[in-house]
């Protein structure tokens, strides 16, 4: 038996306890090597010759702003089961929030006292030391990578030429059109503002970008003060960066107005001719991967190949330096390459996200790549677009689904034909970190419901995603620590855990049957069977050569009867959370009466 701590309580320990519960864990041998940051401790997948692995990976997301430190991650990871661990990003940032990324540098804001007491004195050694203790205990590990950082970031003003720039009238109230001049070189621009406004010699952009950002960002110098007068030289002349568009249509951003309040001014933008509603992120600007047509549209089969070698040579070198096992493709869902005003659509025109696997790939063939997006139509269709950038894992949107018909159909559409048609393994997820915010309570109203949820992403063979907090989420949290979404940026109060004790309790009775039948999950052949009188229940089997596995869930906030073929019979009942629920046979069907949201799992000969 397993007893799973806490998270509440085990990220309270002191240094010194937290190392012995994680040296009684995985042994002082293990922990000796992964101590050595030297060495690069081996992942349990690292073997593979291809992402077959991460078909049922179960993953939770932690963010570092929630434990506080780097050796906070340790600590969390002592309290669950699931295998893979997507870290929320540990760059450092622009605005506070960790989805604005300033530079390739690491994030001190994580860096943990006690391990500089330990000899670990800089982010990247302590980096170092989680992934391997990480691998230690046999997790898998990911990172989020970002295809946008800060507008004004030490990534875009080193590499004006990696960005799309838009150029105003004098006024500053309205756009140049993109037919009156050639957008495509407005970066040249901007790299002689910055000459001229740091006094620089003019050869600077043809120096390698280690010696740019020594030169425009000395080191006894105030960082954020070169930032924002570099900012205000650019802005005053009339040149903005285009900010992100969450999804299709894309393209053209138009320059709208600027905006001011007592402290600052910003730029605001519009998607023209749009066709449903784009969530426009004004802090943050994507990376110039096409060239701009006189319309303002991508050339989709065009790539501005030292964009898409500079950022993949990045995030590739940020994995081999740490040695990470997949990454979590942040707004995976947007479709640049494509606008809706296009005519003809290109299904296989070059990806951004492809083309980073694909570089990894060339040492590291078993890492995976999960993308943050939907399988919706989001002006191409979803599925293809996926299939175009190559993901291993689809995190999709089953937390944003009642527990419901609907539901059901989602994960039948899973099931058949996902899994034998498509590349890509869509993904159960429970709950997000970044989506636990007062307005999606509405997805999880009660224990029982949040139960169910959380049995289903665990006993399905797909990969699985819940956000740390969930394992004691009150209902309906009354506090605004109480929600993760606010952690993605800096707050003065720290992220309070709910004391939904009850709840933590059963889920973890959850876990622990999930460990005790992983390897039947992990390897035994799924079916969906369904109900012969109503659409309103779940029921899956797992088929082994003697013994297999049924598994019914109540989707219903009533009782209700699961009718199923009589060939379930000498049903052997193995685990609920609430009495044995027994089958009743009948002479032509069984039948298993369920209460609201519960969930059952038997036995039975072949």
């Amino acid at each position: 038996m397993t007893n799973f701590l806490n998270p509440d309580d085990c990220l309270k320990l002191s240094f010194k306890q937290s190392f012995e519960i994680l040296k009684n864990k995985i042994g002082a041998e293990n922990l000796n090597k992964a101590l050595d940051i030297n060495y690069k401790y081996p992942s349990v997948i690292s073997g593979y010759k291809d992402t077959s692995w991460c078909k049922t990976l179960k993953i939770t997301g932690i963010n570092p702003r929630i434990t506080k430190t780097f050796w906070g991650i340790i600590k969390y990871a002592l309290t669950f089961p699931e295998a893979g661990i997507h870290i929320m990003p540990l760059f450092k940032t622009g605005d506070g929030s960790l989805y604005v990324q300033n530079s390739w540098e690491l994030n001190d804001d994580f860096l943990d006292k006690d391990l500089i007491q330990a000899g670990y004195k800089t982010a990247e050694e302590q980096l170092k030391l989680i992934i391997n203790i990480l691998h230690a205990m046999n997790k898998i590990v990911g990172f989020d990578a970002l295809a946008h950082c800060d507008n004004f970031s030490q990534i875009v003003l080193i590499n004006p030429s990696l960005f799309e720039w838009v150029k105003l009238n004098e006024e500053k109230t309205a756009q140049i059109p993109y037919c009156e001049i050639d957008y495509n070189l407005l970066y040249k621009d901007v790299e002689k503002i910055i000459i001229e406004t740091l006094n620089l010699t003019e050869d600077i952009f043809e120096k390698d970008e280690e010696t740019r950002k020594n030169i425009i960002f000395p080191k006894n110098v105030n960082e954020f003060q070169i930032r924002m007068k570099l900012r205000k030289a650019i802005r005053d002349k009339g040149y903005e960066p285009v900010p992100v568009v969450e999804h299709a249509p894309n393209r053209p951003v138009i320059f709208k107005r600027i905006e001011k309040n007592n402290a600052e001014s910003w730029a605001v933008f519009e998607v023209r001719d749009k066709e449903q509603s784009a969530k426009i992120f004004g802090a943050i600007t994507p990376y110039k991967l096409y060239p701009t047509d006189k319309n303002g549209y991508p050339e989709q089969n065009n790539i501005l190949k030292d964009s898409w070698e500079y950022f993949a040579n990045h995030i590739n070198d940020f994995q081999q330096e740490y040695n990470f096992d997949f990454l979590r493709a942040d707004m995976a869902h947007n479709q640049i390459a494509h606008s809706h005003n296009n005519k003809d659509k290109d299904y296989g025109c070059p990806e951004l996200w492809a083309y980073v696997k694909k570089n990894i790939h060339k040492t590291k063939p078993y890492f995976a790549t999960a993308a943050e997006a939907f399988y919706s139509t989001y002006y191409i269709d979803g599925i293809s677009d996926m299939i175009n950038k190559n993901f291993d894992i689809v995190l999709g949107n089953m937390n944003f689904k009642n527990l419901n018909t609907d539901y059901i159909n989602f994960i039948d559409d899973f099931i058949n034909p996902f899994r034998k048609n498509f590349n890509f393994y869509p993904c159960v997820t429970v709950f997000t970190n970044d989506g636990d915010m007062e307005s999606h309570n509405i997805f999880f109203k009660s224990n029982k419901e949040n139960l169910a949820r959380y049995f289903i992403s665990m006993f399905l063979n797909l990969p699985s995603y819940t956000g740390m907090g969930f394992e004691l989420r009150d209902i309906n949290p009354k506090n605004k620590n109480n929600y993760s979404f606010n952690y993605v940026k800096k707050q003065i109060q720290d992220y309070s855990f709910g004391t939904n004790h009850e709840f933590f309790g059963q889920l973890t009775k959850i876990r622990q049957k999930y460990i005790d039948m992983k390897n039947i999950i992990d390897n035994y052949d799924l079916d969906l069977i369904y109900s012969l009188n109503n659409d309103k229940s779940l029921c899956f089997e797992y088929s082994g050569k003697k013994i297999s596995y049924l598994i019914a869930v109540n989707l219903n906030e009533t009782n209700n009867i699961i009718s199923l073929e009589n060939k379930y019979k000498n049903l052997n009942y193995v685990f609920s959370l609430e009495d044995n629920v027994k089958a009743e046979i009948k002479e032509n069907e069984t039948t298993i009466d369920l209460n609201p949201w519960e969930f059952v799992i038997y036995e039975y000969e072949r």
